[in-house]
């Protein structure tokens, strides 16, 4: 399979990371995740698993983690609640068996939240599929929908109930597992992920939109591209060990912690690479774009400026 172009640099970020550092550390105390919930789709194996670790790492009060799987939910939960035993056992691990990609079982699955009286601080959308390759044209329509129903509806659902459920009094945070196929649409022919793609870029622009309407001091909204991890998925995919110089798993997992903090909240409704040095993202250059150009790091239509309409007086 014919990987995309790596979108690894970009003009304003001089620091590239392929490994975890201090700044995004789960242990630094900036980025603490004591006292809070947390939930991630698709946890209990690959990047999810590494990110439940990371929160763990952050004391976190309690870690949940959702799989379609129920074997394979199982041995996550298993493993996650060892790694919480080894860092004094502070941590509350739970799995849930929940498809993502249905309306219902989503429902469900908050429901239950709500019952037990279990209040979501930080939600980490990471569940995805990869779905059919090559031209889209050559696939069955239902083919096709069914990735959306994962990339796209699941989080259009999970989003709403956790909004439904917020705690007005504590701000809440949530990040958005993208991918530079979001942005990159330069793919083409047989064994590229053409659906992939197509759903990941309207995840994005969901998430982006969801974001213009939240007031970041209530609920932060960030997008992160988790760079390149040799997972599971990927290997079913027909990606190979030896294809690419792989990235640390730890990178994204740490990455996503923070992204869960204040320090993140210039880029709410954002795009982010793990791979971009934090603290240079904070720099002045990098606040000066944000603060004059909306588009900046988010997904659109290049080489159009915005042209906002006089509003027609009413007669």
């Amino acid at each position: 399979m014919p990987l995309p172009g790596i979108s690894l640099k970009f003009p304003d970020i001089k620091t590239i990371h392929r490994r975890p550092y201090p700044a995004i550390s789960p242990l630094k105390p900036e980025n603490s995740q004591a006292g809070r919930t947390v939930l991630i789709t698709g946890g209990a194996g690959g990047i999810g698993f590494a990110e439940a670790k990371a929160f763990i790492q952050a004391g976190a009060a309690h870690v949940i983690v959702t799989s379609r799987r129920e074997g394979f939910l199982k041995d996550g939960v298993a493993r996650l609640e060892a790694e919480a035993q080894t860092l004094g056992g502070k941590t509350k691990i739970s799995g849930y068996a929940s498809d993502a990609g249905s309306i219902e079982e989503a429902k469900k699955l908050w429901n239950g939240f709500k019952e037990s009286g279990i209040d979501i601080d930080v939600l980490v959308l990471n569940a995805t599929v990869g779905g059919v390759s090559g031209p889209l044209i050559n696939h069955d329509v239902e083919q096709i929908w069914k990735v959306y129903e994962i990339n796209v509806l699941a989080l259009l659902s999970y989003t709403k109930l956790f909004h439904e459920q917020l705690d007005k009094t504590k701000k809440k945070f949530i990040v958005f597992i993208t991918t530079d196929m979001a942005h990159n649409l330069n793919i083409s022919g047989e064994g590229t992920l053409s659906s992939y793609a197509l759903t990941k870029n309207a995840g994005q622009v969901l998430m982006q939109q969801i974001a213009q309407d939240m007031d970041p001091d209530h609920v932060q909204i960030t997008s992160v591209h988790p760079g390149y991890v040799f997972t599971e998925g990927a290997e079913k995919l027909g990606v190979t060990d030896d294809m690419l110089e792989w990235d640390d798993v730890e990178l994204p997992a740490q990455t996503v912690v923070w992204a869960a903090t204040d320090d993140a909240k210039r880029f709410h409704g954002r795009y982010l690479a793990a791979w971009w040095d934090v603290d240079e993202l904070k720099g002045s250059e990098i606040g000066k774009k944000l603060d004059e150009d909306w588009h900046f790091l988010r997904v659109g239509v290049k080489g159009i400026d915005t042209i906002y309409r006089t509003p027609v007086p009413s007669k």
